[in-house]
């Protein structure tokens, strides 16, 4: 080999160790860094004489099969992390089990009933039973009121989620376009950081292409895709019982996306169904028992032999307009107790709406075990949701071990390949060294 040769050989070793020792260094640099993804070092092409190193031979070192796992746990994580949240607030507004909570007032109103039958003249005890009543009312509607509140504050959850997620998709088209213009690792890193944010709120399929671009769709249609972004966008209807229900559109196209899993999989599934199923069955109640103390009471007679009169208004439609009759209301007097006019102590009428919580008039149950069945099932769901986010947290870190396992800066490993790339450059400095002075003698010759 000549001395030329030796020469150029010793200064690609140096040139390829310097860049080698500046990406362990960058490697050390980041071991804590959020989303860094460790590079390598290809010194193969020195070996084999080819030129010095290129961008090509640092490579970063990535499991796309983790990944794409990661990104799939994530939304079942982000799913059921505030599925979770929302039913807990659910549990808050029942208030179950409390004194002020239905169930309680439910059986105080009846309780109020029995009392007035066992002594039907008892002025005192039909005020009693109409102050139960307002009580009754007035947690109904309550109740109306606060899941509704919770239903229309998804909504507005809702279309900030959907905010956040076009704000993601935006930096991605951006960066799409970075990487397909000048493919850059730490560019890359930035673009897995927001898939990872993306996959938690909405539920995603990811390609990578050749050029390191990807394309990212959401119910089979694509949001992002080289130069091509496409937005969302939310569009709410509302029932004739003030229901709201939230659909998911694309922007560009007007199509609908079906969105099952991420923290907005969960929104749109409680908002859509969960709460409005609890309001439902809350109307169910209160029209069902008012119906049927109103069917006994229009039949009765009061202390003046007056029949006729609801206890309940008869217009009830929900929890959210229950309440006493107005006559009831304004006179305590009026309630009904006695089966028949004119026969003082009877207490038929009273016996009977107090003997109505037993009944079963709601899918085979009696109003109070249709609500208790009702905070049963929301009980259940939020323990199921608990057990599921706290199952699939595990999953996810599990996971993001092995992901970093493999794509992680070990700090020991990192520190041993720089002492080597040090002495490697350091021996290299030293051939160019020798081989300058070996020349410097050659000439001196001459």
């Amino acid at each position: 080999m000549s001395i030329s040769n030796i020469f150029e050989t010793s200064k690609r070793s140096l040139l390829n160790h310097q860049s080698a020792i500046n990406t362990t260094a960058k490697n050390i640099a980041n071991v804590y860094t959020d989303g860094y993804t460790r590079r390598t070092v290809d010194l193969s092409n020195l070996s084999l004489g080819f030129g010095n190193m290129s961008e090509d031979s640092i490579s970063r070192v990535k499991n796309q099969f983790l990944d794409n796992q990661i990104w799939y746990e994530n939304q079942a994580l982000g799913k059921e992390s505030m599925s979770e949240m929302l039913l807990k607030q659910v549990e808050t507004a029942f208030g179950e089990p409390d004194d002020s909570g239905l169930a309680s007032i439910m059986t105080e109103f009846w309780n109020s009933w029995s009392s007035l039958a066992n002594n039907p003249e008892s002025d005192s005890a039909r005020s009693l039973v109409r102050d139960k009543g307002v009580l009754l009312s007035n947690t109904f509607n309550r109740l109306d009121k606060n899941l509704k509140n919770l239903q229309k504050q998804t909504g507005i959850e809702i279309q900030q989620k959907v905010n956040e997620i076009n704000q993601l998709v935006t930096q991605l088209g951006t960066i799409n376009k970075h990487i397909d213009t000048h493919r850059s690792g730490d560019l890359i890193d930035q673009r897995d950081v927001l898939l990872s944010e993306l996959a938690s709120k909405i539920d995603i399929q990811v390609t990578e292409n050749p050029s390191g671009t990807v394309e990212v769709l959401a119910g089979g249609h694509i949001l992002i895709s080289e130069n091509y972004t496409n937005q969302l966008k939310t569009v709410m209807t509302q029932d004739n019982n003030g229901l709201f229900h939230s659909n998911i559109k694309t922007i560009q196209g007007n199509k609908s996306i079906e969105v099952i899993s991420g923290e907005l999989g969960g929104l749109l599934e409680f908002h859509n169904i969960h709460v409005s199923s609890y309001i439902n069955s809350i109307n169910e109640s209160a029209v069902s028992l008012s119906n049927e103390v109103n069917k006994v009471h229009i039949k009765g007679f009061n202390l003046t032999g007056l029949s006729g009169l609801n206890f309940f208004k008869d217009t009830i439609s929900g929890a959210g307009d229950f309440s006493l009759s107005a006559e009831i209301l304004s006179d305590s007097s009026l309630i009904a107790t006695s089966s028949e006019s004119d026969v003082r102590g009877d207490s038929t009428s009273a016996q009977a709406i107090a003997e109505l919580q037993y009944d079963e008039i709601i899918n085979g149950r009696s109003v109070l075990d249709n609500y208790n069945s009702l905070i049963a099932d929301v009980g259940n769901r939020v323990q199921e949701a608990t057990f599921i986010r706290q199952n699939q947290k595990k999953i996810v870190q599990q996971l993001q071990i092995q992901k970093a396992s493999v794509t992680g800066v070990s700090l020991d490993e990192e520190m041993t390949q720089l002492i080597q790339f040090e002495q490697a450059y350091g021996a290299a400095a030293k051939m160019i060294s020798t081989v300058d002075e070996l020349m410097q003698t050659i000439l001196s010759l001459g």
